[in-house]
This record gives C-alpha cells, structure tokens and sequence, in this order.
C-alpha cells in the first residue's frame, strides 16, 4: 500500500511539473510569436519554428526546426536546428541568462545569389552561436560572453567585463517590459526616444573592468583567408606586407605588433586581452586612452594589454 502511495504521490508531481511547463510553454509561445513578428516587420523577413518548450526548472525556453525566408518572395534565407535559451524571466532581472543557438545554415538559393567572388567556404558552412549574461544584484557587476564557431574553419571567443551595470539592467528590462505591453512589440518614436535618453544615461555609468578576444583555427581558416585575398587580387605574402606597412604607421606596442604580425603570417590564433583600472568610467577611460594614443607602450600599460598570436 505505501508503495503504491508513493508511486501516486511521484505521478501526481510528475504530472504536476509537466503542466506546468505545458502552461509556461503556451505563456512562452504567446511572446515568442509577438517578438517574432515585430521582428519579420522591422526586418522583411519571416521566421517560423516547427516546435518550442520551455521548463519552469531553469526558465529555459527551446525552438526547434527555425527557417528563416523573405517576407517578399517567401525564398528561404537560411535554416537553424535549435535555439535555446535559459534564465528568461520578464518581470525581473536574472542572475543569468544563456544563448545557444545551433547549426545556423544558409539555403542554398540564398547562396546561389552572392557573388562569384564570395567565400563560399565562409558562407556555406554552418554555425554555432552561444552567449551569456552573468549579473551580481549585490555588486552591480556583469559579465558578457559570446563564442561564435564557424564549422571547420574559425573558433571566436568574447568576452566583456562591467561594473556598475545595474542602471543598464534595469533600463533593458523597462525596454523589454514596454515593448511587451505594446502592440506587436512596436514603440512609438517618442517612446523609442525616451527608452534610448534611458540607455544612454546608463551606459554614461559603466565601469569597464575586462575584455578579450581570441580566434582560434577550426581547420580551414587559412584557406578561407587566403581564397579571400585571391579574390582581392593579392597573395598571403602581399597581404603580409600590407599588414607590416600599416604596423609602422599605427600607434601599437612591441607586444601587440608581434602578435598580429605573427598571426598575418601563420593564421593560426590570435588572442588579445586588457584588465582596465577600477573605478573609472567608460567616458574617463576613452579620455585617458586617446591622450595616450601617441605613446603605444604606455597605453598597453595603462590597459594592461596581453596579446599572442601565430
């Protein structure tokens, strides 16, 4: 008999929790297909889904079988296997939200428009997208990354790192909150202008603290640069050259110029990162790097520049 209690009791939650993401899945949908079709009117394109889910575990919302067409000719632009998203929430601002989005392709008609000269190794391959907030209520700082993987050819990774990022947070979720209680998601162009005075006054705030960039070859990057330059009239020594000519010209460090002169040559990897002082912000950091833009040595120490690159 007590088993057969807590079995009822485990089909009773079990059953709960899957309506429940049944329900959170129909309140999802709802502002899905609202975002979806402001976007198909600012954009002139159509995007459809075949399926979405979400979870009431981990706020996570899921589309799947995304095609992407114009809203004029109805001719498929591109295709995308799946899109997730994790830590949505409407009404607040969550400690962390997370993108992934996978197997982004363009249609083979909308490949057959570009250009001869076009990569089409760029172009025909498929993508990989995955980002993410992080963002401390009690600190007000926030970290930003993004790593976009072109199949077999380019791995690229960015990072971003801010303090005093709440005054930004919030205004994103007022923009966010606004264009959900509108019709079809659309602004008025004086609330579009009041939202923006919003932002910029929030970003006035931003503390800088940390950046990165790197790119990384999957494979065939060499060849993707190189099939690039061909189509530019110019060789993998010529674009050398050029780049070398440029490195005298430009204001850059020992440290830096190394490393881009070494990823021209070997297109292998380029990493290039600065931890910026505490306290300031961005405007007082912009100030301080322009006045030291003719001094590159003091400059990569003031940024703490680190750079590699073969």
């Amino acid at each position: 008999m007590k088993k057969l209690i807590i079995a009822a009791v485990v089909a009773a939650a079990v059953g709960g929790v899957a309506y429940a993401n049944y329900a959170v899945t129909q309140e999802v949908k709802t502002v899905v297909d609202q975002q979806l079709s402001a976007l198909s009117t600012q954009s002139g394109v159509d995007i459809t889904y075949s399926d979405i889910s979400a979870s009431v575990f981990d706020s996570s919302m899921e589309l799947s079988g995304i095609k992407v067409q114009s809203l004029d000719s109805n001719e498929a632009i591109a295709t995308i296997d799946t899109i997730e998203v994790s830590g949505y929430e409407q009404d607040s601002i969550p400690p962390h939200t997370g993108f992934v989005m996978t197997n982004f392709r363009f249609s083979d008609d909308f490949l057959a428009q570009l250009p001869q000269n076009a990569n089409n190794k760029l172009a025909s391959t498929s993508y990989n997208v995955k980002s993410s907030l992080d963002y401390n209520k009690d600190s007000g700082d926030s970290a930003f990354a993004v790593n976009v993987t072109a199949n077999e050819v380019a791995d690229v990774h960015f990072n971003l790192g801010l303090a005093k990022s709440t005054p930004l947070m919030e205004a994103s979720l007022a923009i966010s909150k606004m264009q959900n209680s509108t019709q079809n998601g659309q602004l008025t162009l004086e609330q579009q202008l009041q939202q923006q005075s919003k932002m910029m006054a929030a970003m006035s705030q931003l503390e800088p603290r940390s950046i990165s960039l790197s790119v990384a070859d999957e494979g065939e990057l060499k060849a993707v640069v190189e099939s690039f330059l061909q189509a530019q009239g110019m060789t993998h020594e010529q674009f050398q050259q050029v780049v070398a000519m440029q490195l005298q010209q430009a204001p850059v460090s020992t440290d830096l110029e190394t490393a881009i002169t070494n990823f021209a040559q070997g297109l292998s990897s380029l990493s290039v990162s600065a931890n910026l002082p505490e306290g300031q912000s961005m405007m007082q950091i912009n100030q301080q790097i322009m006045a030291l833009m003719g001094q590159p040595e003091e400059l990569a120490k003031f940024i703490n520049l680190q750079a590699s690159g073969k």
